[in-house]
């Protein structure tokens, strides 16, 4: 995707976790036979340092696995770094309801500054380079080396993939474009409303459906829906 992070060649996924299907179990698994090697005397006299988890995304895949696994670190083994550029979490559905100005981008925006979970770390820094052989990430404010990297970075818009789309167009799959729309919805009183799908695969299918029907929904309250057509293309 356009401005996705680089990521260094020579890739070797044995401690490195990508996209969706990471379970806690996978990344307690060194902890685990750590202690294993603890109970059964092969690190005596030996320091059993932390395992750094670096989660990269604080989407719906990085905020679950943080907190399953501070759920799940009940000896306090894991010291993870949870990383996203972003301030807030906003639920894909709640851009439907900014859209149609039942809400407020503010009302659905969910500051990371209150997700507050015993042994995790959550940083305000964005991805540039990631090279998963030696599992570091280096973001715009350093570099981070993990025992464990786990990548739920999700993907980017490509909204040049479609030429004109944004200078003639707009789009509801952004929180930015939910909250355009707000105000250019009002003013639509007649003629054609197309929801388009540019291309597949596309994020959440059923997205494309649901904003024509709350079109309808919000065209019919308007007293002004005889006067409009919705085409999904």
């Amino acid at each position: 995707a356009r401005g996705s992070p680089r990521i260094a060649n020579g890739v070797q996924r044995r401690h490195l976790a990508v996209g969706q299907g990471v379970a806690p179990e996978q990344v307690l698994d060194p902890v685990l036979r750590r202690r294993r090697a603890s109970s059964l005397g092969f690190d005596k006299g030996k320091v059993i340092r932390m395992t750094r988890v670096v989660i990269l995304g604080a989407g719906f895949g990085g905020l679950e696995l943080a907190t399953m696994l501070s759920s799940a670190d009940e000896g306090g083994d894991l010291d993870v770094v949870l990383i996203d550029k972003g301030d807030a979490f906003v639920f894909g559905y709640s851009k439907l309801d900014v859209m149609f100005a039942r809400t407020t981008l503010d009302a659905v925006r969910l500051p990371y500054r209150a997700f507050a979970k015993p042994g995790v770390r959550l940083l305000q820094e964005t991805v540039t380079e990631i090279d998963p052989e030696a599992r570091r990430v280096t973001t715009d404010a350093g570099v981070h080396e993990a025992d464990v990297l786990v990548v739920a970075l999700g993907a980017d818009y490509d909204y040049e993939a479609t030429p004109s789309l944004l200078e003639f167009g707009n789009e509801f799959y952004s929180v930015g474009g939910a909250d355009r729309l707000a105000d250019v919805l009002p003013t639509f009183n007649g003629g054609r409303a197309v929801v388009g799908v540019c291309g597949a695969p596309y994020k959440c299918p059923p997205a494309p459906s649901e904003a024509a029907l709350l079109l309808h929904d919000f065209l019919l309250a308007r007293g002004v829906r005889d006067d409009c057509e919705i085409a999904v293309v």
